[in-house]
């Protein structure tokens, strides 16, 4: 079935792309951007909003100028079908290197705080098992776990910073700016790397009720993400202070010594629960998002059967290529960034660009039906050809 079959509203495209992209940066990305600014890092968040803003454009414009289509149906129209099949695979390669990144992120994590004992390869097949499961059954059950799963998961962050608000100390934030701008941006383009991730959209917007509600969903999407993420960097410096760096996690450490006196303390079992239900659906949308890409680019219209063997490699390659935590810690902080500009910005622009240049798709070929009207769906990639 193609993905374009399946349909979804903008308040399910929101609430399923909250926790598909800020799950992880949640708890980890305080301690990467406190390296690089210090007590600077909550502003990394609005630093990279621009650049994220820009990504939901021009996923947004690509999905107006060829409605009912991804990113695999229309790039070997526009680029000529080699090179468009080579960016169709490229983009399947950073989905496909991101779940296994986020799958590795989830062994440690769990092996770390709960389970130490468990062999991080179980803990990433368990998880990647999970993720197949629901991505079987197709974005309709991915929406679905999304409403269920964020108010909650929105409700467990606030209770977190409401508990540790008497551990707080505002001036562990000052000064302001004294390094300058630069750490910040520096911090903000490694925030990018995570917020950035609104690249899904090029997979999950062909599947959404109205293609202009969806992108305005995702800006609201990306208000949400950013706000959170300003919000537990705020928090974990104004606990940690400049420690803040040294930890991991930083934001689990602070649900650790959040009280409500000698009635409520020592919450971190329920930020365990919820991070892993966080990081399992974020791992199912980028599987699915693998699985659709690979099978489109390569013309397979049954995409189903390939979501276990896919979510096997991205499992085997989770584990294997990195050695340990500290390396994939590393990895996040210094060469992610600039290596996932290619995929998130570079990529879908220069498809855009090619567009633009040669009047594909766009408004004046589809007269009054653009912007996600057509529902017939070959008639939506008869308008999107040249």
């Amino acid at each position: 079935m193609h993905p374009t079959r399946a349909r979804i509203n903008p308040w399910q495209l929101a609430v399923l792309l909250i926790p598909g992209i800020g799950s992880t940066a949640v708890l980890g990305l305080p301690a990467i951007t406190a390296a690089f600014a210090r007590q600077d890092a909550w502003m990394a968040p609005l630093a990279a909003l621009p650049a994220s803003a820009l990504v939901i454009w021009v996923c947004g414009r690509l999905a107006a100028r060829f409605p009912e289509e991804t990113f695999a149906d229309y790039a070997p129209k526009v680029l000529g079908k080699l090179p468009g099949k080579l960016c169709g695979l490229l983009l399947f390669w950073y989905f496909f290197h991101l779940d296994a990144a986020i799958a590795r992120e989830f062994a440690d994590f769990l092996v770390a705080t709960a389970h130490p004992r468990t062999p991080a390869a179980l803990a990433a097949a368990l998880g990647g098992l999970a993720a197949a499961v629901a991505v079987r059954h197709g974005p309709e059950i991915l929406a679905r776990l999304g409403e269920l799963f964020t108010p909650i998961a929105a409700a467990l962050l606030l209770a977190i910073v409401g508990l540790a608000y008497s551990s707080m100390d505002g001036s562990l934030l000052k000064p302001v700016l004294e390094h300058g701008l630069r750490p910040v941006l520096v911090s903000g383009f490694v925030t990018q790397a995570f917020t950035g991730q609104f690249v899904l959209l090029l997979v999950l917007l062909p599947s959404v009720n109205g293609v202009p509600a969806g992108v305005k969903a995702s800006y609201g999407a990306l208000a949400v993400i950013a706000a959170a993420l300003v919000l537990v960097s705020v928090v974990s410096l104004s606990v940690f202070g400049p420690l803040t760096a040294n930890f991991v996690w930083p934001f689990f450490k602070v649900a650790r010594v959040g009280t409500f006196g000698a009635v409520l303390a020592r919450i971190e079992p329920l930020v365990v629960g919820f991070w892993i239900g966080g990081t399992c659906l974020k791992l199912a949308v980028h599987l699915y998002a693998a699985v659709i890409t690979f099978a489109y680019t390569l013309g397979l219209r049954h995409w189903r059967p390939l979501v276990f063997p896919m979510g096997a490699l991205m499992v085997a390659y989770a584990i294997g290529h990195l050695n340990n935590l500290v390396e994939h810690h590393r990895m996040l902080a210094h060469f992610w960034p600039p290596y996932t500009q290619v995929f998130q910005l570079i990529l879908p622009a220069l498809v855009l660009l090619v567009a633009a240049v040669r009047g594909m798709g766009d408004r004046r070929e589809q007269g009054p039906n653009e912007g996600g009207a057509i529902q017939d769906g070959k008639e939506a990639r008869g308008h999107g050809a040249d």
